[in-house]
């Protein structure tokens, strides 16, 4: 260090030597801050003052370094801070992941600390440019400065400094004086002339761009109390290095002077020089330059010279001594300017008060003061300064109120979430036309909590589904007994003549029991039919609740489990037992009285066959294990009588006939008669067999009086539970004389027909029967204007009715002439069309013909049977496939349908399994029609007459009720 001019240490360090020689300036010490940018890997900004650290020196983020030139009274703070870009790499290698905005604004918080330390312990601000124009983004540096120095420094700064013996030093401004600042640029522009003229006129230019920028904003005033920063009003401030290279690259010079080395002309051509001087016409040819050139080089030489920026320091540290320091700089003053010139120890002290009040302390995440503005200060001075963030934020809630408003403005009194989704959606849109930068989702987050809150303060809609899939529109938060989509729908009543409108049902009671009720009461037929009661659930407690299967009825999914293997790879036959399996009583080992009285009162049922050679094969629930006890335990008489649906069926009704077989048997419906007295001795064997079943009679059903069905009665519902209510309907609207084929279903009885579409399709059945061996009376004949059948010896041709209704939201209703063909007139009604409907699946759901802009569904709602005027009885046991589900009509004894009557059989409008509703289909699908339900084949079936009276002498559940 003594080869050199100066002295440089880092602060607060002092070495001794230095420490004496300031000791002796007494309170004449100028201290002089150097800040700014710089682009050297040692972060100096003192080349132009020709001054450089330590080779060893590694920079750091508010480091200081004093520099001090023995015989001056000017003490060099050099201020390291985020705007050198060697301490700016630094910071950047450390970030693992770089957010650009907050990056920036730490980095600037942090050089706008650095700068307000240097504004309270410096005289002079030197600041230093390695551009070559005035950066405008110090404009806004100063504004950050006197922001944080009005608002949190006054706070707190003079009145702890005042706790402290610098409190006096300083005074009420706690800062030496206003620090006169300078610039100092480092490059001068390449295209501009190094004359004096021009440089002297490119500092004027830029002075008076920086007076004004620093005026307009009001960093510098009139007033020396309210200025963050003092100017020279008569002398320059600005200075431009034009003639020193400050930051020499090494590797280009070695290049340039290995090229000049490499280029250089050799002996050679220094004679031919000589030669070519001495061809001159006379001596002095060439005449140096006169006088004036020479005048004119030495005050360019002494410009060059004096032009340095230690000079140009020099000049303001001499206003400093001769104490007219603010002399000038300002207009207005209203006192004596403070101005301090403090010796060494004083500024020492003062700098490490101020030090550790506006640095130190920050990073000390422990410290604690009383100082509530100083506690400000420390907290809240980053998010004070990050300005780009107000920016953003202030978008953000010009976006929101954009988009608040744009959903208030649009939404309706009450709405549901899909108007809610939408209106957000739009307020989204209105939003991103103002909100901008990295704080739009956390806007956008608000945005949708406030839309939420609006929407769900009163006018949020219940939105409770109904069952066909229609949201409430009523208001959640008011209380309503029932609720309501706003969607009518026209249906007609059990019997069909009466038609009404129908709220959208939210409940399976609303939608299949109750609207029929109260129509029926609207209705004139309703009131006088005769109605088939299907078994309901009779509590015995008041606390009676739905069952849960999975959980009340372990025992029951144990046995289907132990029964499902018995059953598996068998006929059609024995899968109908499979399902019988599943409805028998939970204890396996107690026999089923019911169905041992079932075998015995439908011992003449048989599937029907049609005339054409098509069989129509009868599917009778819960038949299957009782026939096959009847035919293992009792006489082959009752063996021979009883037949079942598939080929088996048929195997044993060809079997049983075989002794009285005629021609086309296989087309025909073989009906065993048999006596009373046969029917009386066959109960009583089956009595003396199973001597269980001798109480069969007074035995009650093993039925839950404490648990009902939630749903609908299914093919794997227990035994033991019933519905709360019937969704089916069944019901004897008159004798069969009301109906005429040539005319079809008139409107006064049958309403909301659609034209073409409103006959049944007759359906001719031949009956073969077997006499017993006693002989039997016989039938009474019927006059051939009355007769719904003719009898040919043992053979009878029976003419049915029957006839598929579908029936659309509108109150559309038409027949079907095929699974997948509306019914359009006489024309569609051939010989065999009823078959086709009897054999096949039917679709549950199918295309209305009726013409609208929307495509409505019809649904299978009613079938219309008009039975014979013959000594036999027409069973109904229909099943509707849903899903996983097959429904059917749950009755222990399947209902019989007199004779030569008029039936209708009304269908559930809507369909539920074990506490799972199945919503109808949006749309019907054409290339799998049967995929949202279907009516499966085999529904009817025959018994003769006479077997009703021995059912009812039996104790079965068979019975009708007059209304």
């Amino acid at each position: 260090m003594s080869s050199k001019s100066y002295y440089t240490w880092k602060y607060p360090d002092i070495p001794e030597n230095v420490e004496s020689m300031l000791a002796e300036l007494n309170n004449s010490l100028v201290v002089v801050g150097v800040i700014g940018r710089s682009r050297g890997p040692q972060a100096n900004k003192m080349s132009a003052f020709d001054m450089r650290p330590n080779k060893l020196h590694e920079p750091a983020d508010g480091q200081i370094l004093c520099y001090y030139k023995p015989g001056t009274n000017t003490l060099m703070l050099h201020f390291e801070t985020t705007y050198d870009e060697a301490v700016l790499s630094q910071q950047l290698l450390s970030q693992t992941s770089i957010d650009f905005d907050n990056f920036y604004y730490r980095m600037r918080s942090r050089f706008v600390r650095n700068m307000l330390l240097a504004l309270h312990v410096c005289h002079i601000v030197v600041y230093v440019e390695t551009a070559e124009i005035f950066d405008t983004t110090l404009v806004t540096i100063c504004q950050l400065l006197k922001y944080v120095r009005e608002q949190h420094v006054l706070e707190f700064l003079p009145q702890m400094l005042h706790e402290t013996s610098v409190g006096l030093m300083l005074g009420d401004r706690a800062r030496p004086c206003t620090p006169r600042v300078l610039f100092l640029f480092e490059n001068y522009p390449r295209d501009e002339e190094k004359t004096r003229d021009h440089i002297s006129s490119y500092e004027f230019k830029t002075e008076d761009q920086i007076f004004h920028l620093l005026r307009q904003y009001n960093i510098l005033t009139n007033n020396v109390n309210t200025s963050l920063v003092a100017l020279p009003n008569n002398k320059q401030f600005v200075f431009y290095n034009a003639h020193e290279e400050l930051h020499p690259d090494q590797l280009s010079h070695a290049i340039e002077a290995l090229n000049t080395t490499m280029n250089k002309p050799d002996a050679k051509e220094e004679d031919e020089d000589l030669d070519i001087i001495s061809l001159a016409p006379f001596e002095g040819f060439v005449k140096p330059f006169g006088a004036d050139y020479k005048t004119r080089d030495s005050k360019e030489l002494d410009y060059k010279k004096n032009h340095t920026a230690w000079h140009f320091l020099q000049r303001h540290v001499q206003d400093a001594l001769q104490g007219y320091f603010d002399e000038g700089s300002f207009k207005l003053l209203t006192q004596t300017p403070q101005y301090q010139l403090l010796s060494a120890r004083d500024w020492h002290t003062c700098m490490a008060q101020i030090y550790r009040l506006l640095i130190q302390n920050v990073h000390d995440a422990n410290y604690v003061t009383d100082n509530t503005n100083y506690q400000a200060y420390l907290r809240e001075l980053n998010e004070s300064l990050n300005y780009e963030k107000k920016f953003w934020c202030h978008l953000c809630e010009l976006g929101l109120k954009k988009g608040v408003s744009a959903y208030r403005n649009a939404a309706p009194a009450i709405y549901g979430s899909a108007t809610h989704k939408q209106l957000l959606a739009d307020a989204t849109l209105a939003f991103e036309e103002e909100g901008r930068g990295p704080y739009v989702e956390m806007a956008l987050a608000k945005l949708s909590d406030v839309c939420l809150k609006y929407w769900h303060d009163g006018r949020q809609q219940c939105e409770q589904l109904s069952l066909r899939g229609h949201p409430c529109t009523l208001p959640k938060d008011l209380a309503h007994d029932k609720h309501s989509s706003g969607i009518v729908h026209i249906s007609s009543c059990n019997c069909g003549r009466t038609q009404g409108r129908r709220e959208d049902p939210f409940t399976l009671r609303q939608a299949n029991y109750d609207y029929y009720e109260q129509l029926a009461v609207m209705c004139n037929l309703c009131v006088k039919v005769k109605k088939f009661q299907f078994p309901l659930f009779t509590p015995s407690i008041s606390d009676y609740r739905a069952a849960a299967f999975e959980a009340a009825f372990p025992l029951l999914l144990a046995s289907k489990n132990r029964m499902e293997p018995a059953v598996q790879g068998g006929s059609d036959l024995d899968a109908e037992a499979a399902d019988e399996l599943y409805s028998q009583p939970i204890k396996a080992a107690e026999p089923a009285p019911q169905k041992q009285l079932q075998t015995l009162g439908d011992c003449c049922s048989q599937p029907l066959s049609a005339t054409y050679g098509s069989d129509l094969n009868m599917s009778i629930a819960g038949f299957g294990d009782s026939l096959n006890e009847g035919e293992d335990a009792h006489s082959p008489e009752i063996s021979s009588q009883v037949c079942s649906s598939g080929q088996s069926s048929r195997s044993r009704s060809n079997s049983s006939s075989s002794d009285t077989s005629s021609a086309n048997t296989e087309n025909e419906l073989v009906l065993q008669l048999k006596e009373r007295s046969d029917q009386k001795t066959a109960t009583e064997a089956l009595s003396e067999s199973c001597p269980e079943s001798q109480s069969v009679a007074s035995m009650p059903e093993l039925v839950s009086t404490t648990e009902y069905l939630p749903g609908l009665v299914h093919m794997c519902s227990a035994c033991e539970l019933l519905p709360l209510f019937p969704s089916w309907s069944l019901a004897c609207v008159g004798p069969s004389s009301i109906y005429s084929h040539n005319t079809g279903l008139q409107e006064h009885f049958q309403s909301g027909f659609l034209s073409g579409a409103n006959f049944l399709l007759p359906w001719d059945v031949h009956v073969r029967l077997l006499q017993p061996h006693h002989k039997h009376p016989p039938l009474q004949q019927m006059g051939k204007k009355n007769q719904r059948y003719r009898k040919q010896g043992d053979r009878l041709a029976l003419k049915i009715f029957v006839g598929f209704e579908y029936e659309c939201s509108r109150g559309h209703r038409f027949m079907m002439c095929s699974p997948d063909r509306v019914l359009r007139g006489g024309a569609d009604i051939e010989r065999d069309t009823c078959s086709k409907l009897v054999n096949n699946n039917m679709p549950l759901y199918f295309p209305c013909p009726c013409r609208g802009q929307v495509s409505f569904l019809a649904q299978l709602m009613r079938i219309h049977v008009v039975t014979p005027k013959a000594p036999v009885n027409i069973i109904v046991d229909p099943k509707v496939r849903v899903g996983k589900y097959t429904f059917t009509l749950g009755c222990t004894v399947l209902p019989r349908l007199s004779q030569s009557a008029y039936w209708i059989l009304r269908f559930p409008y809507v369909y539920q399994g074990d506490n799972v509703l199945i919503a109808p289909p949006a749309k019907f699908e054409p290339d799998d029609p049967f995929a949202s339900g279907c009516l499966l084949p085999g529904m009817f079936g025959i018994a003769e007459t006479d077997t009703t009276d021995a059912i009812q002498s039996a104790g079965a559940p068979l019975n009708f009720t007059r209304l």
